[in-house]
């Protein structure tokens, strides 16, 4: 990964993608469904599920696809940044519902989503050594599990409840599990573009 940080027109092609992934999960994802989904058919316990493998991972995929396809130090905190603008704007422009248990366009929520970026930037810096699928193997779980802390911490007890001790094993795991199929989906869909583009830097 280049060490410099990114700007100009990468910059901005983050922002997009960023902004894009809003839309799609806001769209994707309407209020309520995740719910249903992670309680009524998998009956995994909460609150949480639906952050640690739903959420959690779909803005992990957002946040690497922008970070090997245009490397360079403020990547992923740009990518989070737009994602979490764009998405408190469509909601607020168009009076969308959400579910206020995640706190989805809230204060709170750009501050989880701007977490998540930071934590993606951290370990793609300190793994900059490595290879793009390993750095993506790291960085899916920790930034999932960094997501999800503070979720039990800061927002699930003021629109929730306190995340059982019980529920915290399986959580963590599904916390995990995600992260690292996000990781690796990220790859392997960036791994065709970066090929062509190295073939191409070399001719």
């Amino acid at each position: 990964m280049k060490r410099g940080a990114i700007h100009g027109g990468a910059a901005g092609a983050c922002a997009a993608i960023g902004a894009a992934g809003a839309l799609v999960f806001l769209f994707a994802f309407p209020k309520g469904s995740i719910t249903t989904l992670m309680h009524d058919v998998l009956n995994l316990p909460g609150p949480g599920a639906g952050i640690a493998l739903i959420f959690g991972p779909f803005l992990i995929l957002v946040v690497l696809l922008s970070s090997i396809l245009f490397p360079g130090i403020g990547a992923a905190v740009i990518t989070t940044l737009a994602f979490g603008v764009a998405y408190g704007l469509t909601v607020w422009m168009f009076e969308m519902p959400t579910n206020p248990k995640g706190a989805f366009g809230s204060a709170l929520f750009m501050i989880a989503v701007a977490l998540l970026g930071v934590t993606a930037e951290v370990v793609n810096f300190l793994g900059r050594g490595i290879k793009d699928v390993w750095r993506c193997v790291l960085a899916g779980p920790v930034a999932n599990v960094v997501l999800c802390a503070f979720y039990w911490v800061a927002i699930f007890p003021r629109t929730a409840r306190w995340v059982e001790l019980g529920d915290l094993p399986v959580l963590f795991g599904v916390c995990l599990v995600g992260g690292v199929v996000s990781g690796c989906v990220a790859f392997g869909l960036t791994r065709p573009l970066c090929r062509a583009r190295t073939i191409e830097q070399k001719e």
